[in-house]
């Protein structure tokens, strides 16, 4: 039986149409091809993970993300090319100039990428641009920016790969477990007497971030009374986010992390454990909203208690540092909490004008009054 999925499973009715077709079929062998999905319903993957462990089911994918996703889940899947010269094999004897990498020229590109596909880049910094423009030219074999600016410009799907180069989404659950320490042991028990919490991660990535806080506040006794906003420019991983499955490979790593935040019980009390992947459980969706946002575009969104943003300034420019701290200024209530990355800081982005000190080590800050 083949079974062509064409789109986004954008809804529970689309979704719950494929798992009716794939029950239909159950007692033959199946072969799925996902034809533009980049991410698919937690109940999809489960299903065809049940297929696979007794051999009943063939996956094909045209999206590079939706194959990563798959594979890291444990699903095996063949990813098809589409018939393209850009796909043919090639050996780049020619080295991309410096040169054809004028600021203008770049600026005048991420212009029109805007105009285009609605997403700004204009204010990102130029050097970790144009090293993510090269890497996805390498990966079409191109060595001609102009080339690659027209074909970006035309090709929807190139466009889209560009765009998952731009976004950077390295996370890990209680990254940096010390300062998620911090935050049990003082922030958080500083915000404790407020009725109603409200909380932005931004740039939340996959979601473990806000899972990870989560859990804090549920040892905590907080949970209840908390709505945490996690919020991403990539509609992908938010809903990566939202399916709450990860790949079980980097559990030993998550425990440690979860030991030295201070954490009180098993790590695995708090996920379904399921061969090759993990999944958070419901009750800790219920106090997230995952949704896609920019916060350079859009900016203000609440009265917040505490926004974390951690390790996503750095791809800014200065200027832009200092527009998105004024919006977090904006958006918190006064002597709210700020927290952000490690390599990150408020000298260089004139961020005193609106923050204090409250943790230098552990870049925490408070909104000034």
């Amino acid at each position: 039986m083949h079974i062509s999925v064409m789109g986004e499973l954008d809804s529970k009715a689309e979704a719950d149409r494929l798992l009716e077709c794939i029950g239909e079929n159950c007692g033959c062998e199946i072969h799925i091809t996902f034809l533009d999905a980049n991410i698919v319903t937690p109940e999809v993957v489960e299903k065809i993970i049940k297929l696979q462990e007794n051999s009943k089911c063939k996956v094909f994918v045209l999206k590079s993300y939706l194959y990563s996703y798959f594979l890291s889940l444990g699903i095996k899947c063949f990813l098809v090319k589409k018939k393209s010269i850009l796909n043919k094999r090639c050996e780049i004897s020619e080295k991309l100039s410096s040169r054809s990498f004028e600021p203008e020229k770049v600026e005048e590109f991420l212009r029109d990428i805007y105009d285009k596909y609605g997403f700004d880049f204009t204010e990102y910094r130029k050097d970790s641009i144009i090293r993510r423009i090269k890497i996805s030219m390498l990966r079409y074999c191109m060595t001609c920016f102009e080339e690659f600016r027209k074909l970006v410009l035309t090709d929807q799907d190139v466009f889209e790969q560009l765009f998952l180069d731009f976004s950077i989404n390295t996370t890990n659950f209680f990254r940096d477990p010390e300062v998620f320490t911090f935050l049990k042991e003082r922030v958080l028990l500083c915000l404790d007497s407020y009725s109603h919490i409200k909380i932005w991660c931004v740039g939340c990535s996959n979601g473990k971030e806000p899972y990870s806080l989560a859990i804090i506040l549920k040892e905590l006794g907080m949970l209840h009374k908390v709505q945490i906003y996690a919020t991403d420019i990539n509609p992908y991983v938010i809903e990566e986010a939202k399916n709450g499955l990860y790949s079980a490979s980097t559990i030993d790593t998550d425990i440690v992390n979860y030991k030295k935040a201070g954490g009180t019980k098993a790590f695995t009390d708090y996920f379904d454990i399921t061969g090759s992947y993990i999944k958070v459980k419901d009750e800790f969706k219920d106090n997230i909203l995952f949704f896609q946002h920019s916060v350079i575009e859009k900016g203000i969104l609440n009265e917040f208690q505490m926004i974390l943003c951690r390790n996503v300034m750095i791809y800014f420019d200065i200027p832009l540092q200092r527009k998105v701290l004024r919006h977090f200024y904006n958006s918190l209530d006064v002597g709210g909490f700020l927290v952000m990355g490690k390599s990150e800081g408020m000298l260089l982005n004139g961020g005193y004008e609106y923050f204090v000190d409250y943790n230098e080590k552990n870049k925490v800050y408070r909104r000034k009054s």
